[in-house]
């Protein structure tokens, strides 16, 4: 084959590439597997960053489709957040070992007296909660509503969230004479209409051999001259 036609054709696919299909993607695992094959050709044993470029090239490739489709965690996100902990996890144990032990035993009362303060005010709140279910009142407010109500007059809240998610829950579900009784509905055929059940009926006896007879019209309705112009006449 003739270069001078394959090259023209090469540019504008190399162009089109670029244009539409090269992401960063592409770019950072080119670079990577750029600096392995620098290691590789520097180093006595550089052969063994190749392991290390594929799975940087796969998490690459993963982190770019998960940012692109907007579904799961990046992975990179997943390591940064790792790396980070570990981070200052070592910052906070270097800072602590160079305190005071005294300092230590202190900033732990007062952690612990933190927790034991927030375990109370829950017990507290439940207590509370409980109480005010017991007695229908409403739970954000403890004044009285009326039970047909979604919100309460007071505050403007639902007087009892849980109980109105069981309600909604509740008018979700459907038997299964519900779903029968939907599905017969829905799958039942018209009704005919009065002019084609006429006309079903007319051929029937068309075939069947019977014959039809005209009914009469109403006196009112007959054609023709009448009787009174015949006497004048």
């Amino acid at each position: 084959m003739d270069w001078n036609k394959i090259k023209p054709r090469l540019t504008a696919v190399w162009r089109e590439f670029i244009r539409h299909d090269l992401r960063f993607s592409h770019l950072v695992v080119a670079a990577s597997i750029a600096i392995g094959a620098l290691i590789n050709l520097v180093f006595a044993h550089g052969w063994t960053v190749w392991p290390v470029v594929l799975a940087f090239g796969i998490l690459t490739y993963i982190n770019e489709a998960v940012a692109r489709n907007g579904q799961g965690i990046p992975p990179f996100q997943v390591y940064l957040f790792f790396m980070g902990a570990v981070v200052l996890w070592l910052l906070a144990v270097a800072i602590l070992a160079s305190l005071h032990p005294l300092i230590l035993i202190l900033g732990l009362i007062a952690i612990l007296y933190r927790i034991a303060e927030a375990i109370l005010r829950q017990r507290e709140r439940d207590r509370l909660i409980a109480s005010r279910r017991s007695q229908n009142l409403c739970l954000h407010c403890g004044h009285t509503y009326d039970s047909n109500a979604v919100f309460c007059d007071n505050c403007g809240e639902e007087p009892n969230p849980d109980a109105a998610i069981l309600k909604r829950v509740a008018q979700i579900y459907r038997s299964d004479k519900d779903v029968e009784r939907a599905r017969s509905a829905l799958s039942r055929t018209a009704a005919p209409s009065t002019t084609s059940t006429k006309e079903q009926a007319l051929i029937a006896r068309r075939h069947s051999g019977k014959t039809t007879h005209q009914s009469p019209l109403p006196k009112a309705a007959k054609l023709g001259p009448g009787r009174s112009s015949n006497r004048r006449a």
